[in-house]
């Protein structure tokens, strides 16, 4: 079975706690307890929550980027343990998690908006060269992050992310209404623990640890917030301009003097292999450094968290 207990079991919705400050991260037993030991920060365009933990004397800050349509809890099992060596921020981006969710107006949610977002918060917590820990979407917003600066970005870790056309199977979906009833459908009380489900079927969550109905709830319940504006955002922006913003990253990337670790889950349909070659020829990434998982999905840091944390030590010493 996909899950043990799946998202479609009836979830209730409970109120979070207040997000309190904290330099430890203790593994959450449910997602209140992640969201409370959150915090915020006002940017420009709406409130970021974000976790801080570890030491901040730390040689390796870890900044960990989420992608679309997850939030900061999927990296909750392997914050525990690389905080004991390095400090590790996780952001939720505008319109997903414990963030904002403003209207899709202007470019709010556009790639180069939220890097710049979670760069004002980076640097409003002293935080000014870190590694960026990405997945998915997060892809996006990490090469705008490296583009905007790119002597802040150390060493980069690639988790099943957005890189180039080649090898993104994603959903074709125009501006519309037909769109908006799909992106709406996340936020619905009534669909979104199904459609959530799909989406993750499709993506090819696979491996031991599988999704119990408590998990579940850490991603469905920021989704029944209002993610379906930063969604649509999202889906519609999947078209050539996209691709050629993408294309146009190249001489950041031959510039990039850091370190790459390619983590990939083989069995994503959505993003496939056929990504890496690209991320190996601009960022002369030595074979060592790419590690293809041949029964890993998409969500690896569901399905393997103690490799990602043994590779990544073994990574940034």
């Amino acid at each position: 079975m996909f899950f043990q207990t799946s998202c479609v079991a009836p979830i209730s919705s409970n109120s979070a706690k207040s997000p309190q400050l904290t330099r430890d991260y203790s593994a959450p037993r449910n997602y209140a307890q992640h969201r409370a030991q959150q915090q915020k920060y006002q940017s420009s365009i709406g409130t970021l929550a974000y976790t801080d933990h570890g030491s901040k004397s730390s040689k390796n800050t870890i900044v960990m980027i989420h992608g679309v349509p997850t939030n900061s809890w999927a990296y909750r099992k392997i914050i525990p343990s690389l905080q004991q060596s390095h400090r590790v921020v996780t952001v939720d981006l505008l319109g997903y998690g414990f963030s904002s969710k403003p209207k899709n107006s202007g470019s709010n949610y556009s790639p180069q908006s939220q890097a710049s977002a979670v760069r004002a918060l980076l640097k409003t917590i002293g935080v000014n060269q870190y590694t960026v820990m990405m997945h998915d979407m997060g892809g996006l917003v990490a090469w705008e992050m490296m583009r905007q600066d790119s002597s802040a970005v150390k060493n980069l870790v690639v988790l099943n992310t957005i890189v180039t056309k080649d090898g993104f199977d994603h959903p074709k979906m125009k501006p519309g209404v037909m769109t908006k009833l799909i992106t709406n459908a996340y936020s619905s009380p009534l669909s979104s623990s199904a459609i959530l489900t799909m989406t993750f079927k499709h993506m090819g969550l696979t491996g031991a640890d599988r999704l119990n109905r408590g998990e579940c709830k850490g991603y469905v319940t920021p989704l029944k917030e209002g993610s379906s504006a930063a969604l649509y955002a999202f889906f519609t922006s999947l078209n050539p301009k996209l691709y050629q913003r993408l294309d146009s990253h190249q001489a950041t990337l031959h510039k990039f003097k850091g370190k790459t670790l390619v983590l990939w889950g083989a069995e994503d349909k959505n993003l496939t292999t056929r990504q890496i070659p690209y991320l190996k020829k601009h960022l002369s990434i030595p074979s060592s450094n790419i590690n293809i998982y041949p029964t890993g999905g998409h969500l690896l840091t569901e399905e393997i968290p103690d490799e990602i944390i043994q590779k990544v030590n073994q990574f940034l010493r």
